[in-house]
């Protein structure tokens, strides 16, 4: 049992920022005082100049373990997460074989706790199998369950209507939400198929190939479904206004709903993806300038519930491949490491919004709604003590080789930031630092299993 002082730094707590110390019990959050200059501690770490948040918790991963060949993984997508701030995620089911019964959870769980740096709960897949292998996942403390709306890929094509129905009633009144990949599947293969038969392979091509439409049809039978049920919508990587106009509507009539959004949708438009070509290619697409700017209104009346990285680690040759043929490159970014320190850069430094606000999408909400509040996602007495602490006199821009994930490639190439995650902490221990150079301090193997409402456990 160690006792840690943290001290000299600015809390970003739920309801505001405030200059005081914390006192670290073992794993755990023991005190938050105005002076523990007098508290006995093994260790101090001086936190003077610094914001110290939440640690971040990343909800949309794609580590894709197991999978042969192994494209992330859980060590090295924790590597990029701790560098980033991110404490704990919540990993998808997108493996091989889709983590769609309760087996292929176990399996994840065991690869989790052997790889893992960070903390992990897990998604369930439904993929139109039937309902009792739900039950299998349920059965191994999955903290949601996702869908495809959308066909990606032969093993996880998309949910049919009757699935999305089914799913829907059967987690109705358990709290766990549903996460839908909302884009209408019929729009999105007529969009493709009319950008190739004129010969279109540029990058825009795959942007008009899947218009705001494609995503607001999905997100309103979405949210016809939730609300028919009594179920939890939860839509994950919004990009356009109209669907979060429906969210907030269906949220004033009494339909629970969450809605995430991404960095790449908040900051990159249509421009940067002529600019990045394949390596800006991800699903959905990115937006016209006045969709990226009209997503902010949303973010800021908290409609906008967590900001996420959907990271999904591809190599360089796979995209490259899609410089020729935009179709040809894979759908996805990688996104973890530059997550939160992007959005704390845009919300709170750019655009003057509330430390509270950063603290509600990186890591209250999502540990609120996938039920691993308060444990995670807060810093208050009995909490585990994940911190993340940024310098915001610190301003560096955005490398490949300053990335510690497995793919040094990453959609923000040059982009300024200012602010630095300079030391991250896991149930009280420091996992990382950087001093001019990344110090990593935790091995694989000491992220944690978070089940379905370890937030209320001991």
């Amino acid at each position: 049992m160690r006792r840690v002082v943290v001290t000299g730094g600015v809390l970003a707590l739920e309801d505001g920022p405030v200059r005081a110390d914390l006192v670290i019990h073992d794993e755990r959050i023991a005190a938050i005082t105005l002076d523990a200059s007098d508290v006995e501690a093994d260790g101090r770490i001086d936190a003077t100049g610094l914001i110290v948040t939440p640690g971040g918790i990343d909800v949309h991963t794609h580590f894709k373990e197991p999978a042969d060949p192994l494209l992330e993984g859980f060590t090295t997508g924790s590597l990029g997460a701790i560098a980033g701030g991110v404490t704990s995620v919540v990993e998808m089911p997108q493996a091989s074989p889709p983590s769609s019964r309760g087996a292929h959870i176990r399996e994840k769980r065991r690869l989790g706790e052997a790889h893992s740096i960070v903390d992990f709960a897990l998604w369930g897949a439904a993929i139109n199998q039937p309902l009792d292998h739900i039950d299998e996942m349920l059965d191994e403390g999955i903290v949601g369950i996702k869908s495809f709306m959308a066909g990606s890929s032969p093993g996880f094509p998309a949910a049919t209507d009757e699935t999305l129905l089914q799913v829907f009633r059967r987690l109705a009144g358990t709290g766990i939400p549903y996460g839908l990949h909302a884009e209408n599947d019929d729009l999105l293969q007529a969009g493709i198929a009319r950008m190739q038969a004129l010969g279109r392979k540029d990058p825009l091509a795959h942007a008009e190939s899947r218009p705001p439409i494609v995503e607001v049809e999905a997100v309103h039978r979405a949210l016809f479904f939730a609300e028919q049920t009594g179920g939890h919508a939860y839509i994950v990587h919004c990009s356009t206004v109209g669907a979060l106009e429906l969210v907030h509507a269906a949220r004033a009539r009494g339909v629970r709903v969450s809605a995430e959004t991404c960095p790449q949708y908040l900051t990159l438009s249509e421009e940067d993806l002529v600019r990045l070509g394949p390596f800006g290619r991800c699903a959905p697409p990115f937006r016209s300038a006045a969709e990226v700017e009209g997503l902010w209104r949303f973010l800021a009346d908290r409609t906008i519930d967590v900001v996420s990285s959907d990271h999904c680690g591809y190599t360089i040759e796979s995209k490259e491949a899609g410089w020729d043929d935009i179709w040809q490159a894979p759908l996805g970014l990688s996104g973890i490491q530059t997550l939160f320190p992007v959005t704390f850069d845009e919300m709170v430094n750019r655009r003057k919004l509330p430390l509270e606000d950063f603290v509600r999408v990186s890591a209250a909400n999502p540990a609120r709604i996938f039920s691993l509040y308060p444990r995670k996602g807060c810093i208050r007495v009995g909490a585990d003590a994940d911190l993340a602490f940024y310098d915001t006199r610190q301003q560096w821009t955005i490398r490949a080789s300053d990335l510690l994930h497995r793919n040094k490639w990453t959609p923000f190439e040059g982009h300024t930031v200012g602010c630095r995650v300079v030391r991250t902490m896991i149930r009280g221990r420091v996992v990382y630092s950087w001093d001019g150079e990344h110090r990593v301090s935790a091995e694989p193997g000491y992220g944690r299993f978070l089940p379905r409402g370890y937030g209320r456990t001991g």
